[in-house]
Formats: structure tokens, sequence, C-alpha cells
């Protein structure tokens, strides 16, 4: 790839306990590239994912070895600053965690959390936040009603639309991709993109696609 990768993985082995979950795995995601990682269940997607911002650090008995470089930085070093990472590097799963707040709340709640306290700041960021998700046409005349009377779907919208509207650099989500067309994709945003956007590591099992072999689960790295 011609520019360095927002995020580059070599050498990535978990375990857990004695039990290799992911052996030597290594790739490259660039700014601005989708990319579809497909395999069954267990063949350690997941695991991949969560040692990107440090998730496996949680899991009792995990050990993780190799290198995850984040815009050249290796997030794995003794010297990382965990609960940073995990401000830059956000996690959204499968099931959608909205806070019982209203729809602006969630948004403006982290906002606040992270120091931002200027009123037309925050209601833009959240706005642009939202508007980045596809959200806002469908939620801006009911900003303040309860995140839960959401759909499924657009419940995991405002996961997503969380953490970067919190400042979030970053964000791992669980299961969000739908309908992958091929084994791997990878995909090249439109050139008018910044480079130096979000990059969001996806770990799926949707209902497959044309082209997708029936019964394999998939997952993705999104990055912008």
């Amino acid at each position: 790839m011609s520019n360095p990768p927002s995020l580059s993985i070599q050498g990535l082995s978990v375990h857990y306990g004695e039990q290799g979950a992911l052996l030597g795995a290594s790739l490259d995601v660039a700014p601005g590239e989708l990319m579809a990682l497909v395999g069954p269940s267990g063949c350690g997607k997941s695991s991949l994912l969560s040692a990107v911002n440090r998730m496996s650090d949680l899991v009792p008995g995990a050990r993780v070895s190799g290198q995850v470089l984040i815009d050249g930085q290796d997030v794995l070093g003794s010297g990382v600053d965990v609960q940073l990472l995990r401000r830059r590097v956000g996690m959204v799963f499968q099931q959608p965690n909205p806070f019982p707040l209203s729809i602006a709340e969630n948004i403006l709640f982290a906002l606040r959390e992270h120091g931002v306290r200027d009123k037309a700041e925050l209601h833009g960021r959240m706005e642009q936040a939202l508007q980045a998700t596809g959200l806002w046409s469908e939620v801006r005349d009911r900003l303040h009603r309860p995140a839960l009377g959401l759909s499924g779907g657009q419940q995991q919208r405002l996961c997503f639309a969380r953490a970067p509207g919190a400042g979030a650099q970053r964000a791992a989500a669980g299961r969000a991709l739908q309908r992958p067309r091929s084994h791997r994709q990878r995909h090249r945003r439109g050139a008018d993109r910044q480079p130096e956007g979000p990059l969001y590591p996806v770990d799926g099992h949707p209902q497959p696609g044309p082209g997708a072999a029936p019964g394999r689960p998939c997952g993705g790295v999104l990055g912008t």
C-alpha cells in the first residue's frame, strides 16, 4: 500500500490458557480502506479485534503476543495507557447498548465526559455524529425521546455515533456488518474523504449474502 497503514497487525497470537485462539495473524488496513474478514465461529475474529483496544486484557488467562500498530504505535507495549487507548478505540457490541437517556443525551453525555462544555460545540458535534451514521434525518425531530425506543438497527447506529461523537479516533463493533459479498472485501472510499478519520473493526455473524458461503459467519475491519 502506498500510504502508511492506519492499523497494522503483525504476528498476532492470542491464547486462552493453553488454547490458541489465533496464531500469527498479520494484516494492514490503510486509511480509506474497507476490509471484511470471514470465517467460522471460533476461528479467532473476535480475539483479533479485542486485541486492538486491549479488551483481551480483561479476560482471565488470556495472553497476547505480536504487534498491533495504530498509526505506528504498538498498543500492546507495556508503557501504553490502556484507559486512554480505549478512549481512542471504542467498542460496540452485537447487542446495542444505548444509555437509558434520550437520543441526544446519549451523545451529549459522552461529549461532556470528554471535556466538551460549549453548548454550540456540543450540539454541533452531536448533529455531525448522527449525520455520519445516517441517523440525523431519522431522529432530528425526536432527539429528546428515549433512545431505547429506537429500533435495534437505529440503536446500533446510535452506539456507533457515540464513539466518534465523543472524539474517539477508532471504534470496534460486535457483529454489525451486514451481507458481505465475498470471502474478503476491500473497498477504497472516495478521494474526497479525509485520510485520518475513524477506523472501525467489526466482528460479525450476519446472514450470508450473494456469493458468501452459507453458514459461514463474517466480520470486518472498516477504515476511513
